[in-house]
């Protein structure tokens, strides 16, 4: 049962970040399932970003590399999407470092 509120809560969290790329102008497709690198992928006509949605903000590295690589190959952005204090937070992911937005 545990599992189920677990995945409940991650899809949760998905669906309120599709809505705030979209309210934002991006057209947001959502990976089903999770088994691409990233939950969602939200498009506008500058940017590609490749999003991954992580309540806790918790992203091991294999994911976060395979996150940066395939945005690098797509020109495009990685993103880490989290929750910190009830605030929704992106974090654009490089191979060196990590530069926070609010």
């Amino acid at each position: 049962m545990k599992g189920r509120k677990l995945k409940r809560k991650g899809l949760d969290f998905e669906r309120k970040i599709k809505k705030i790329f979209e309210e934002k102008g991006y057209y947001v497709v959502r990976s089903a399932g999770s088994r691409g690198v990233a939950d969602l992928v939200a498009l506008n006509k500058e940017e590609k970003l490749l999003i991954a949605c992580k309540k806790t903000g918790n992203l091991t590295v294999n994911a976060k590399n395979r996150l940066v690589e395939t945005a690098k190959k797509i020109n495009g952005t990685p993103i880490l999407a989290f929750e910190e204090e009830g605030r929704v937070k992106t974090i654009i992911l490089t191979e060196k470092k990590v530069n926070r937005q609010h």
